[in-house]
């Protein structure tokens, strides 16, 4: 009933660290209501921590399919978990509040909120779509796993740690980098001649094309309408779309999505975070077609 001695962290753990971080930061902004900090542990900080007489009891086991395979577990004690089930219930922080079932299942549906939004971030990284779901609150014996910590503190309860599980599968099902072997990349001497040239034409004529004005949308959503319905439109009638809110929303340029992010105010002015785009080769690819 418990991970095995983990191993240092590899860069795939790290990756999802930063992730779950941005994610929490993001929810937590929201349903919070008060200033909240959460920050990655650094590894020498991780190593102090497990040393802690005061280990984590709760577990939340998550299981990824589709693009990624494997496990990953969120761990806390209930004094940590306490308190980030209270904000979404919207109470005071109070430690001498018992952690019962309607505080765990608060504290399970902030990390569903949560872990929907790491599935979203996780999209290009994967090489796409990742699906996660709650998988149990029982830890399992995983040979070989990474733990990374996340801090998070405000200014009305004590500093929470959580530790992030991921398990050897899930680290090894991330796309691996694409790497020219050593006898497939050709020298400068043997690239031919062409390509440069090639290469300095297309990038110049790149160049001719970046001042030009694109029409860029913020779409939150879409539906589709009968005309009956169209007609029927008057103040105060709500049209749901097709997009949940914790759902990211699409960037648009020329009528083609490049991006996804959260909705933000700029100076009394709607804006767009990014949390995700697609390459300058594939924005380009995008707008040609």
């Amino acid at each position: 009933m418990s991970v095995e001695t983990p191993i240092s962290i590899d860069s795939q753990s790290a990756l999802l660290q930063r992730i779950w971080v941005d994610c929490f930061r993001s929810v937590l902004g929201q349903v919070a209501g008060f200033p909240v900090t959460v920050e990655p542990e650094s590894e020498e900080e991780s190593a102090a921590a497990e040393t802690s007489q005061d280990k984590p009891g709760v577990w939340v086991l998550f299981a990824a399919s589709k693009a990624l395979h494997g496990e990953m577990a969120i761990l806390s004690t209930e004094t940590g978990a306490l308190p980030l089930a209270q904000i979404l219930m919207s109470e005071p922080p109070d430690p001498a509040v018992p952690f019962d079932k309607d505080r765990r299942d608060a504290y399970e549906e902030l990390l569903r909120q949560v872990v929907g939004r790491v599935a979203t971030s996780l999209k290009s990284a994967a090489g796409g779509e990742v699906e996660i779901k709650p998988s149990g609150s029982d830890a399992s014996v995983w040979p070989n796993a990474s733990r990374a910590g996340i801090r998070i503190t405000g200014e009305k309860f004590a500093p929470i740690r959580l530790v992030l599980v991921v398990t050897a599968e899930l680290a090894r099902s991330f796309r691996p980098p694409q790497e020219v072997s050593p006898a497939a990349a050709p020298t400068a001497e043997q690239a031919p001649a062409s390509q440069s040239v090639l290469s300095a034409a297309r990038s110049s004529n790149l160049e001719l094309l970046l001042d030009v004005t694109l029409p860029t949308t913020i779409r939150f959503g879409q539906k589709q309408m009968l005309l009956r319905e169209i007609l029927e439109l008057h103040p105060g009638v709500a049209i749901t779309l097709d997009r949940q809110v914790e759902e990211p929303v699409e960037l648009l340029v020329g009528g083609r999505m490049v991006a996804r992010g959260e909705v933000v105010i700029v100076d009394g002015n709607y804006g767009l975070r990014i949390t995700e785009i697609v390459s300058p080769q594939q924005r380009i690819e995008s707008l040609r077609t």
